[in-house]
């Protein structure tokens, strides 16, 4: 009986730091995981931002664009005023979308 050794108590120290490290690299690779996750919704979301404002700035072109032909037809003499105008409404439709592609940047 005297081969019997005495219970140490657990697991040695190179198994506990094995786990530990092993605990470390999960938690560390979830939440790379997370921040991925967290980045795609943002750009998803920026997309559909830009897309739905683009949609919304070509409708206004073409309702300015529809009036602008009627207006041409009751008054022709104003067909360059009215063109100077709608190439204004145009140009500002751009500039608009160009600020929220550069505020969504920054985002």
């Amino acid at each position: 009986m005297s081969e019997i050794s005495p219970y140490s108590g657990g697991l040695d120290r190179d198994a506990r730091r094995a786990g530990k490290s092993i605990s470390r690299s999960r938690s560390f690779s979830q939440v790379r995981m997370a921040k991925v996750d967290d980045e795609t919704d943002v750009a998803m979301v920026k997309v559909d931002a830009l897309t739905s404002t683009t949609g919304s700035a070509m409708s206004g072109i073409v309702r300015v664009a529809q009036a602008q032909r009627q207006l041409e037809q009751l008054a022709p003499e104003a067909a360059g005023r009215l063109a100077f105008l709608a190439d204004s409404h145009s140009l500002a439709m751009g500039d608009i979308l160009q600020d929220l592609r550069r505020d969504l940047r920054r985002k």
